[in-house]
């Protein structure tokens, strides 16, 4: 599927162009509350698939949207004993 684009001098449309897609606004609102393992992003957005959200992640990734960047290690589980 080919995806939409307005080419229109429209700013408003040109930001269509770049987060228009479907589960985009989402994902990017969960980001902007801070950053986020995919794990995490799967957990927070039910519905949306790994393909679907691995897609989204490197078109706005590739659009300057949002920046890739490794996150520290979690901490270990600590155990009740």
């Amino acid at each position: 599927m080919k995806k939409r684009v307005y080419q229109d001098g429209c700013a408003t449309a040109h930001a269509l162009d770049l987060v228009g897609d479907r589960w985009a606004m989402p994902i990017m609102r969960e980001l902007m509350l801070g950053p986020k393992r995919f794990t995490d992003l799967r957990a927070s957005l039910p519905g949306i698939s790994a393909n679907v959200l691995t897609q989204r992640l490197e078109e706005l990734e590739a659009a300057s949207i949002l920046i890739r960047r490794r996150l520290p290690p979690r901490p270990p589980a600590r155990s009740t004993n």
